[in-house]
């Protein structure tokens, strides 16, 4: 006798683990991002061997919250899910949460496959790209022994730039480090922040 599955309360429970790993990371514990794209991996990702909650829930549609601005084909450098801290003798590279200059709210495909990181032109990186790679290769749901090129590139010290400190005629640079760590996180603080899909699981 076949039961049936309540994809209402799954979505639930995999906002409560979103909500949980994202408090984690903020505690410190930044590689708990790993699992914060598993989740989103479960939520979004649709392929013809593996359906999405929101293909079960038939919510392909909804909106969800984007943080980034969408950067021209022409762009060649570009950070939208994180921001830069220097200050007190310290430095960061954090992310943006709320406080960035965009909040958007847009169709699940086209933030799936937004760009939200251009290293250079041959590194033109999607939320897509970050998440399946952290999910499927770097230890959400497998490990690969090699990372997808545009993961692997993002994930380099000093991908996205490095501090660069003067003091008594010295320059001192520092690369910065765990972009990829950061933008997952943002991509958690977008998920739990849109409406559209915290409402699937009323009613």
């Amino acid at each position: 006798m076949d039961s049936k599955v309540d994809f209402k309360a799954h979505l639930s429970k995999q906002l409560g683990f979103l909500e949980r790993s994202c408090q984690s990371y903020d505690e410190g514990f930044t590689d708990e991002a790993i699992r914060i794209a598993t989740v989103i991996r479960v939520i979004v990702h649709q392929t013809g061997s593996s359906t999405s909650l929101l293909k079960h829930l038939g919510a392909t549609t909804i909106n969800l919250l984007s943080t980034t601005f969408e950067p021209s084909p022409q762009t060649i450098s570009f950070v939208g899910m994180g921001m830069m801290r220097v200050g007190n003798g310290s430095s960061e590279y954090f992310p943006q949460l709320g406080n960035g200059p965009v909040n958007d709210f847009i169709p699940v495909s086209k933030w799936w496959n937004q760009v939200v990181v251009v290293l250079n032109k041959k590194h033109r990186i999607t939320r897509k790209n970050i998440v399946l790679a952290a999910a499927n290769k770097d230890g959400g749901a497998h490990v690969d022994k090699k990372l997808s090129a545009e993961y692997a590139a993002l994930a380099q010290d000093g991908s996205v730039g490095s501090f660069v400190y003067e003091t008594q005629n010295r320059r001192e640079e520092k690369p910065i480090e765990s972009a990829h760590l950061v933008s997952l996180r943002q991509m958690g603080y977008e998920l739990l922040n849109s409406p559209d899909l915290g409402g699937l699981c009323k009613g």
